[in-house]
């Protein structure tokens, strides 16, 4: 299912632009008559300095090495009106005041364009304090250099505005409206570049000044913002296995490969192996039987769907797509992602070979490792030092543990112990209720002699972050007391000859529940607790993992542990299901006659979110009703229907949201750990589990780590950008030209369409 909302639009003019004010202002009425008073305000606005926060991305990526040629750099803006904020004319029309000029390192370094450095009490109109003035920089060039600063003509034309709301994207927090700048001249290979964002301005006297009528080229320049790249040749290749082990056929050609250095396609044939060999020259008959197909293409606008019928092309087995070698573009991260799952790699064999010493066989090691389990030194409360086993609450899809079972079978062995030792009494509470202490989770592994404290962390952490946010605590804290008086009521209530008093079991504030949601969607959550140890902090990895549901429990006992005591049963039917089962109740009671289809989605929705027995993840359900109900509404239907959908549509909304949404104890959840330098530079990226872009929940734990969650198994990866989202470039060949041009009365919107480059879109196969 692909739904989208895009929008390229010419430009987004602010109401008011950025500049000085003046306004005179004279009171005059029957009574009396003030003096004149002139009243000078500011708008502020960019005028020597962008800051990083304002910009989502550049392209090429800053300090990247890789194939760019054919490229036309851009900078994408977070806010829609910012290249407008000024008001620079030229023929009554108005234009961005800035725009993007790319130079050549060597431009730079022979003196073709100089830059200089003041500060800003070299800037008419600043605002910065005179006793404080921030760095200025000048760019300006000794005599016109034809194509490299851009014409008046084409400025308009090299900013947009572009508008998307895709469901793809809708969970990476990114904004719906940004503003983009193109540069006018393309990117070469074997050529280092520096991307300027300026304005053109006057210099008078040592005084520069924003020009806002432009009338022709000015050679100086104000640069706000800047960044660097590096474009390598094109169409160089690379045998290497880290890279191919993705390749789905790796297995008829891993015999005998070794790893090349960099070189054209004709000098890769050579080095690889027989069965290599034949791949790529299979491969490179597909692609020449491809170009002929493609020039026989009548409708040259119809890319999707040429490239649909591509897809049936059984001939193609990609090989070349991964030994080209693109340095440090999108195609050249994706294609280096390591793929693994969740697990601990022990670089060092000191632990196996002590193994031995202990008289410990391996393979118990190697299973607890396979699941995640990191050995780590930690304090005795007595003093003194042991290693125990920790693990995060990301392990192996097989993992089983319940704690809840655990706890419950705990209590029965303790209960059964006093029963045979005769003891008076058994005291119910202490083993009711949710551990008050980080002790009562400490497991210890029969296997390997050593304790596991992974339940008991978990416990800990819980309890600290809740300790440390004070006003939560209260609420928590409150919480617990009223039903505390509830349960002591019912108490009464058991044993009392007195009428009964009704008491109403107290909600769990909206608060406390907001707070555990986002902590166990793992955001703002300390990342060493995650990634325990060096070998999850994997660069440019991809790695797939099952979520430890019991270790989430046990974060959430270190929570509710705070106050007084709270059952076990009490902390599943308030905390865990009550939500959830209102919610269950709430839309059974839809009517939805006249829409049966809604109906039935709806009841598997609830059905899953019980028991995980749909074949379609949660998410992707919820995502189909809502469509479903937003197609509907524009339909033909009565009021009554109209009112009951929109108030369906609304509480669809707000549920993903919820706690008892985001976590079931009785369900699984899946995922992956992105770590990449694709996240930073390219933010919508799009990721697939199973061709399903609807998630659980998304988390961007940094710029450079994310994590996608959904709650079914899933065995394939696709990873792609949308061709909206593109950069925007050509296929370069040197005789052609190098700039933009764009014909009479176009605009901004039908430049940045023609110039959209396709992207690639890398697959990535799970090994069972």
């Amino acid at each position: 299912m692909e739904k989208k909302s895009i929008g390229i639009a010419p430009s987004n003019i602010p109401t008011i632009a950025s500049g000085q004010y003046n306004i005179n202002v004279q009171l005059e009425n029957n009574i009396c008559t003030t003096g004149k008073k002139d009243i000078v305000f500011h708008v502020e606005g960019y005028n020597h300095i962008i800051p990083q926060d304002e910009i989502l991305t550049v392209y090429p990526p800053q300090e990247h090495k890789g194939n760019f040629a054919g490229t036309f750099p851009h900078i994408q803006f977070r806010r829609s009106t910012l290249p407008w904020e000024y008001e620079v004319r030229s023929s009554g029309k108005r234009l961005p005041y800035l725009f993007l000029v790319l130079l050549k390192e060597d431009e730079i370094n022979e003196g073709e364009f100089i830059i200089k450095e003041f500060n800003t009490n070299s800037l008419v109109g600043s605002l910065e304090i005179p006793t404080e003035p921030k760095l200025l920089k000048i760019l300006s060039r000794s005599e016109p250099i034809e194509g490299v600063y851009p014409p008046i003509n084409l400025i308009g034309n090299l900013a947009h505005v572009r508008v998307q709301k895709h469901t793809e994207l809708q969970d990476l927090n990114l904004p719906t409206e940004t503003s983009i700048l193109i540069s006018n001249r393309i990117v070469e290979p074997n050529t280092k570049y520096r991307a300027f964002i300026c304005y053109y301005a006057n210099e008078n006297s040592g005084k520069y000044e924003m020009i806002q009528y432009l009338n022709q080229i000015s050679n100086t320049c104000v640069i706000l913002s800047e960044w660097s790249f590096e474009s390598i040749a094109s169409e160089l290749y690379q045998i290497d296995s880290t890279k191919l082990r993705n390749h789905p056929k790796f297995d008829s050609f891993k015999s005998y490969l070794k790893d090349s250095n960099i070189d054209i396609l004709d000098k890769i044939k050579s080095f690889a192996n027989s069965e290599l060999k034949e791949l790529i020259e299979k491969n490179e008959q597909y692609l020449k039987d491809r170009k002929l197909r493609w020039e026989k293409w009548s409708n040259k606008n119809a890319i999707k769907e040429f490239e649909q019928l591509e897809k049936e092309q059984v001939d193609n087995n990609f090989i070349i797509e991964y030994l080209e070698y693109n340095g440090k573009n999108l195609k050249g991260y994706l294609h280096e992602l390591n793929l693994d799952s969740f697990k601990t790699f022990i670089k060092s064999p000191a632990l196996k070979e002590n193994a031995s010493d202990l008289k410990i066989d391996k393979d118990p090691i190697s299973r607890l490792l396979e699941a995640a389990k990191v050995p780590l030194e930690h304090q005795l409360k007595a003093g003194g030092k042991i290693v125990s086993w920790y693990q995060g609450p990301f392990t192996k899809w097989n993992s089983s543990f319940d704690i809840l079972n655990y706890l419950k079978e705990r209590r029965d062995n303790y209960q059964k112990e006093y029963q045979e030792k005769n003891y008076s009494t058994f005291e119910h509470q202490l083993y009711d209720s949710i551990p008050d202490h980080a002790d009562y989770l400490i497991l210890f592994n029969e296997d390997t002699k050593m304790y596991d404290m992974t339940y008991s962390v978990a416990w800990q952490l819980g309890r600290l972050l809740i300790m440390n946010d004070n006003k939560v605590l209260q609420e928590l804290k409150k919480w617990k007391y009223d039903l505390e008086l509830h349960n002591l009521i019912l108490d009464q209530n058991k044993d009392s000859h007195l009428p009964s008093f009704i008491s109403k079991a107290p909600e769990v504030s909206q608060l406390v529940l907001d707070y555990i949601t986002e902590l166990i969607r793992f955001r703002n959550f300390p990342i060493n607790y995650l990634l325990p140890h060096a070998d999850f902090n994997k660069e440019e990895s991809l790695q797939y993992f099952k979520i430890d549901n019991s270790w989430i429990l046990a974060f959430l006992f270190g929570i509710f542990s705070a106050g007084p005591n709270l059952s076990i049963l009490d902390f599943e039917k308030l905390v865990l299901n009550k939500k959830r089962n209102e919610r269950i109740k709430e839309f059974g009671n839809f009517n939805l006659d006249n829409n049966s289809s809604i109906k039935e989605d709806l009841k598997n929705l609830m059905d899953n979110l019980s028991d995980n027995k749909s074949e379609n993840n949660s998410a992707t359900l919820l995502a189909e009703i809502k469509e479903k109900c937003e197609i509907a509404i524009q339909t033909d239907v009565s009021e009554s229907d109209k009112n009951e959908l929109q108030i369906l549509l609304q509480t669809l909304d707000i549920i993903k949201n919820e706690f008892w949404f985001i976590f079931n104890a009785n369900n699984s959840y899946y995922g992956i750990l992105l770590q990449s330098q694709t996240i930073k530079n390219w933010p919508h990226l799009i990721v697939e589990l199973d061709e399903s872009y609807d998630f659980h929940y998304v988390t961007t734990i940094n710029s450079t780590l994310r994590l996608y969650i959904t709650d079914k198994p899933f065995s394939k990866i696709e990873m792609y950008l949308k061709n909206e989202n593109a950069h925007f470039g050509m296929d370069y060949k040197s005789n052609k030209d190098k700039i933009i041009s764009v014909s009479t009365n176009e605009d901004s919107v039908t430049t940045a369409n023609n110039y959209l480059y396709k992207q690639p879109r890398v697959i990535f196969n799970i090994k069972s």
